[in-house]
């Protein structure tokens, strides 16, 4: 590819020619990134739902057991004894009875809740078996409950109003209250009674078995999965890692390196080398090479034009500050003097502005042999100059050697000067700042003198 502007031709390979390959290689690798994480996140929210699931299908299931065990237990107590050491009606086991019933989470109200879930048909019978006992004890429970209730009566209070009654068949309405209370035992105490209440636990505790190992083995597939679709993960990072080391090696290697030679040899101002790294290096070389050679025709030309004022060849403001920047240290005594020059605008009006640059002229020549070589046009008719390592005394010399010269010379320029025994002391800001005052004060003067 040929460089326009220096007429050379460069070689080396095209960074653009490299970039496309390397952006498609790892937007792929992202994609499948993207694609693994979604599903790795998909079965860890599935894991979490069969965990959760098993959890809630376990406490539903044992619920049932637990308040069949609940209803016997407060049902057989209320039974066994009817009334309470001082003669009045047994009702604490039963007010605990109302409330369990009050319940949801009696045997069918359980089932229901299953079918909801749609476990398995295993796992639905076992529980409906459970539930089949469950609602025979409450039913056994019930109607003990009302033949004892029928010889000792129950206060009409809340919530023993609100337990079910079950009508007495004739037979036993014709019973004695000793058999009633005989009947309602055996009820609940009976060999019936308790192959049901075995059958609610055997089959409420096979149920919950089957629940967990059914999750168990749901929870170890997805877990699986998981395991494989992390190790895809990491298959797919050290992918993109490789392709990372080699594209930062060739960027190094072609871009970098040769960018950081550059570095170090521009402030240098030497040519670079146009023979190392990627083609748009090779170029950017050539190209500084070239106009370094441009710069360097021009560098004098243009520093001169920059920082000195054409008309007195003193140097400039720019200069002037340059000046003051390049000497912010301490450790020296500094003097700072400004110049106007007197009745400029009036030799402009009057003579015309030649005569005003050759006053201008003259002005300088009168400051500069004086002060030395740090003195300094600010535009139009103000001067400065800068004079280190100096005293007091000294300077008053010099004041005296340019108003005896200013005199030769048939100007008049108003001076006023700041002095600092040490520079760190102070800023050249107040330094400025006292010499303008001083300087405006004797302008003045010399104006109010001629009035």
């Amino acid at each position: 590819m040929p460089n326009q502007k220096t007429g050379k031709r460069v070689g080396g390979v095209s960074a653009n020619a490299l970039t496309m390959p390397i952006v498609v290689i790892l937007s792929i690798l992202h994609v499948l990134i993207i694609a693994v994480i979604v599903m790795i996140n998909t079965n860890s929210s599935n894991l979490s739902v069969i965990m959760s699931n098993a959890g809630q299908y376990t406490q539903e299931a044992t619920s049932l057991l637990g308040g069949s065990s609940l209803l016997s237990e407060t049902a057989s107590n209320y039974v066994l004894m009817p009334l309470t050491e001082a003669g009045e009606a047994n009702v604490a086991p039963l007010q605990a009875y109302a409330s369990e019933l009050s319940v949801p989470r009696r045997g069918s109200d359980v089932v229901e809740k299953f079918k909801a879930h749609k476990i398995n048909p295993e796992e639905l019978g076992l529980l409906e078996t459970a539930a089949e006992s469950a609602d025979y004890m409450l039913n056994a429970q019930l109607h003990a409950i009302s033949l004892v209730s029928s010889v000792y009566p129950l206060p009409q209070i809340k919530p023993i109003t609100d337990i079910p009654r079950v009508e007495l068949t004739p037979e036993e309405q014709a019973m004695t209250d000793e058999q009633r209370l005989s009947t309602a035992r055996t009820l609940i105490l009976g060999s019936v009674y308790g192959m049901n209440k075995q059958s609610v636990s055997q089959n409420v505790n096979a149920c919950v078995g089957v629940l967990q190992g059914t999750s168990t083995q749901m929870a170890a597939m997805v877990s699986q999965r998981i395991g494989r679709l992390r190790t895809v993960l990491w298959i797919i990072t050290i992918s993109i890692v490789v392709v990372l080391v080699i594209t930062f090696t060739m960027l190094y290697r072609q871009l970098l390196s040769p960018l950081g030679r550059f570095v170090t040899l521009i402030p240098e101002d030497v040519p670079l080398d146009e023979t190392r790294g990627f083609r748009e290096v090779r170029l950017v070389a050539a190209a500084y090479n070239d106009v370094l050679k441009r710069r360097n025709a021009l560098d004098s030309i243009l520093r001169s034009a920059a920082e000195t004022d054409a008309l007195t060849n003193l140097p400039n403001r720019y200069r002037f500050e340059q000046y003051l920047l390049e000497s912010e240290s301490s450790g020296y005594s500094m003097a700072v003097l400004l110049f106007d020059v007197n009745y400029l605008k009036q030799t402009n009006d009057t003579e015309g502005h030649l005569a005003g640059d050759r006053l201008l002229r003259a002005a300088a020549d009168c400051i500069s042999s004086c002060f030395g070589e740090n003195c300094f046009r600010f535009g139009g008719d103000e001067f400065a100059a800068i004079v280190k390592n100096c005293t007091p005394d000294s300077i008053d010399r010099m004041v005296a050697q340019f108003e005896k010269v200013e005199k030769e010379q048939n100007v008049s320029i108003s001076l006023g000067y700041a002095y600092a025994e040490e520079i760190g002391s102070t800023t050249f800001r107040k330094l400025l700042d006292e010499a303008d005052q001083k300087m405006y004060a004797q302008k003045k003067e010399i104006h109010s003198r001629e009035a």
